[in-house]
């Protein structure tokens, strides 16, 4: 909502401040899509006061997971969340178990999602402590990274990610992955109903789980 006022100020760095504030929400919009995406959240079919959920990555993952003491997998279907356990250390023994479980289901990893934290944890993997940092030539910046990691189960990037719980590091293969979607992002002018001009902006979509034994994860793990 604008008040019909801004739209009469010449305002440094925008033409119109609905448009301004039309792509601020959408971005906005993204960041929320994606922590969905990411959140141990069960489907829910909604009803005329509560909105329909999408079933985040962890309420399907059942065949390649380790998890902590007292943590348990959901039952695969998007009806119920995981259930959290006790957290432990993400280890690279954790890391590898879960690799060899996928390799094994016929999965081929490629990314790798975890949050800032937990990169920290993998940067010091052993077989990386050689790799990982290096001088640029020319200048004083030392580039300390970890693009791709080795493995005898497959070759996976290392992205991390804001959105998703700390607690969760997720090891998947990407196009065995979905963003299904009914509608489109798109921006819809709602009626005057006073001295403002009003936009929604809306999406419409959900995850779809093209085969989860593709993909893993290891829960439960410490944060700090």
């Amino acid at each position: 909502v604008v008040p019909d006022t801004d739209e009469g100020l010449n305002k440094a760095g925008r033409s119109r401040e609905i448009g301004y504030h039309t792509l601020r929400i959408a971005k906005e919009q993204k960041l929320d899509i994606e922590k969905a995406l990411f959140d141990n959240n069960a489907r829910a079919a909604g009803s005329s006061t509560a909105a329909r959920e999408l079933a985040g990555a962890p309420v399907w993952l059942t065949t390649n997971t380790v998890a902590g003491s007292g943590g348990s997998d959901a039952n695969g279907t998007g009806s119920n969340a995981r259930t959290d356990g006790t957290q432990a250390a993400f280890t690279q023994a954790k890391f590898d178990t879960v690799m060899q479980s996928i390799w094994v289901a016929g999965g081929k990893p490629d990314t790798v999602y975890l949050s800032a934290f937990q990169m920290n944890v993998a940067l010091g993997f052993t077989g990386n402590n050689n790799q990982r940092s290096s001088v640029q030539a020319g200048d004083e910046r030392v580039i300390k990274s970890l693009a791709v990691y080795v493995t005898p189960w497959g070759s996976v990037e290392f992205m991390p990610s804001r959105e998703n719980r700390s607690r969760d590091v997720f090891i998947m293969q990407d196009n065995m992955w979905e963003v299904a979607s009914l509608r489109g992002t798109k921006n819809v002018a709602l009626a005057k109903t006073g001295d403002n001009t009003t936009r929604q902006v809306v999406t419409e979509l959900t995850l779809c789980a093209k085969n989860e034994a593709a993909n893993g994860m290891v829960a439960d793990c410490t944060t700090s």
